[in-house]
């Protein structure tokens, strides 16, 4: 797979290069989340690879659970035992033997109740009908490993659902991390975000495969996600929406592409303690570019030339928000999105460090890169992502918060 010249456009939606992306106008832009209370949007969870991403079970285990409870002869939590012939605590429609779903509402009836109120009907998109308690998913809290990489995913304390996604991927010699968050003003952003993780760690590693450089693979996977999340909609009134981010991590240098406000941060030496969760501070520095775009650091624009690499020292951000004032998106991944500027960017380490890709839950608390760097100095990744969702939690854990730490070691001198 290779990468266009141009932009890539969806039906509604397309990735290009900077210099052919269009400004939406204000009223087209996106907020960035919306206020928590009376949310009641059901919670469907990640979907994820098999050991790459991290979400919901596979649907698979939905049944596998079934199974088990009918060979035992246990009943579910609604009272109702399979096939014992009873009606639906939904519907009251007849339940015949052998069912594990009511034919006349979708019920479930391996387990469905509510975790407040006992034997409750639970509808099929996870609230209980006569508390409206949304019931605990999966995807509220998840965890990943892969190839020395990890990242934690929560839901944080505020919502009702967990809108970010995460994938990792580790193979060929390369660590594949991306993060995206849904855009709570959308209709079923945890949908959205799923979709653009999945496919985009999916497709970078195609795209690798096929012998396409990082930058290349980076805006062709950038491409494909946004694809797959305008896919999701049915016109820009139904149009799932979120952000993105993806760090390639090879073993010389580091690709960056993102469209949103997720951040990808590169973390060095971290002399400094971790700062007092709450405290405010200020962005971290970008590395110079070598051209005068407003992008961020990037590699092969339009104009034709070619800087190479932004070497990177100290910690840095290494990616630029796109909003237009905090909290309002000027670029997302929607049906709805128009055309999509695809920023890439290629920084060369001249040491060992971490790559943290996150979403505005955790950099709405810890903004600046040197305040990120302590975290990582000591734990393993895994620890150190637990470390920073605990931190954004303390700090009043007011978004979805989620974390990759990818490790980057030079090669030998």
């Amino acid at each position: 797979m290779t990468a266009p010249d141009d932009a890539v456009a969806t039906p509604e939606a397309g990735v290009g290069e900077p210099d052919d992306a269009v400004t939406l106008p204000v009223a087209a832009r996106r907020p960035a989340a919306t206020p928590e209370a009376g949310e009641s949007t059901p919670d469907t969870g990640d979907v994820p690879d098999a050991g790459d991403t991290a979400g919901t079970p596979e649907a698979g285990d939905t049944a596998d659970a079934a199974d088990a409870a009918d060979a035992s002869g246990a009943s579910d939590a609604s009272g109702v035992e399979a096939g014992a012939g009873e009606a639906c605590p939904r519907c009251g429609s007849s339940v015949h033997p052998g069912e594990f779903f009511c034919e006349g509402c979708g019920q479930p009836l391996d387990g469905a109740g509510c975790v407040r109120c006992g034997p409750a009907p639970v509808d099929p998109e996870g609230y209980c009908e006569l508390c409206g308690l949304r019931q605990p998913s999966e995807s509220d809290h998840a965890e990943t490993e892969a190839g020395g990489a990890a990242g934690v995913s929560d839901r944080g304390l505020r919502h009702s659902r967990n809108e970010d996604a995460m994938a990792l991927v580790a193979a060929d010699g390369v660590t594949i991390g991306v993060v995206c968050d849904g855009v709570s003003s959308s209709p079923r952003p945890e949908t959205a975000s799923s979709a653009a993780a999945r496919t985009g760690a999916t497709v970078l590693l195609e795209a690798l495969r096929s012998g396409a450089d990082p930058v290349t693979a980076t805006r062709t996977a950038l491409a494909g996600a946004a694809t797959a999340v305008a896919a999701l909609g049915s016109s820009v009134d139904d149009a799932p929406a979120c952000t993105y981010v993806s760090a390639l991590v090879g073993t010389d240098r580091v690709t960056i592409g993102w469209a949103g406000d997720s951040r990808a941060y590169w973390l060095g030496a971290a002399p400094t303690p971790p700062p007092v969760p709450g405290t405010d501070s200020d962005t971290g520095p970008m590395p110079v570019p070598d051209s005068d775009s407003d992008t961020g650091p990037m590699l092969s624009p339009v104009s034709g030339s070619d800087p190479g690499p932004v070497p990177l020292r100290g910690p840095a951000l290494l990616t630029e928000d796109d909003v237009v004032s905090p909290g309002l998106l000027s670029a997302w991944l929607g049906v709805d999105a128009g055309r999509i500027t695809a920023h890439v960017g290629e920084f060369a380490p001249e040491g060992p460090g971490v790559v943290l890709v996150c979403s505005d839950g955790l950099w709405g608390y810890l903004e600046e890169a040197a305040d990120l760097a302590p975290f990582t100095a000591r734990d393993t990744p895994l620890e150190a992502a637990r470390a920073l969702v605990r931190h954004a939690l303390a700090a009043g854990g007011r978004d979805n918060v989620t974390v990759l730490v990818i490790p980057f070691h030079p090669p030998p001198v």
